[in-house]
């Protein structure tokens, strides 16, 4: 749904335009087949994120053209600052676990000092991951905001 959205931003396509973008989009990662796409436009469209274009005839057959609507700008953007949010949430934590070197567990029986961890290293706070965290919810939080009035997030 996402990249079948993000296809529809910039022009109306009909239906093998929308499965030629998302694999450009994608760098090939996604392959629509073209009657899966059918059923995700007719569902786009009963939640009316995308709406008809217009249709013509080409060589005989009929070619329906998709638009964005409004709504799906806005669940676009909605969706788009969620994944981002949790992009840099991972990337918050893969980036404290490089600075602290993966953790293994100690066997289970080995004691334990006590305040210690099971690498025997003093617990750890990370308040660096700590803040990406809230940095990042923060963020998350104002984009739903903007995405719920109309805005761009």
């Amino acid at each position: 749904m996402f990249l079948a959205l993000t296809a529809l931003v910039d022009e109306p396509r009909h239906g093998y335009g929308i499965v030629q973008e998302v694999d450009r989009l994608s760098g090939g990662r996604v392959q629509l087949k073209i009657g899966s796409l059918y059923g995700v436009l007719d569902r786009l469209a009963a939640d009316g994120l995308v709406g008809l274009d217009r249709e013509e005839v080409q060589q005989g057959r009929l070619r329906r053209y998709y638009r964005l609507t409004d709504d799906g700008a806005r669940a676009l953007a909605a969706e788009a600052a969620r994944l981002a949010a949790n992009a840099e949430v991972a990337t918050a934590r893969l980036r404290a676990r490089a600075d602290t070197g993966p953790e293994t567990a100690a066997p289970e029986s080995a004691p334990r000092e006590r305040g210690r961890s099971s690498t025997g290293r003093a617990p750890s706070t990370r308040p660096a991951t700590a803040l990406a965290v809230l940095a990042c919810t923060a963020l998350t939080a104002l984009a739903a905001r903007a995405a719920a009035d109309g805005g761009v997030a």
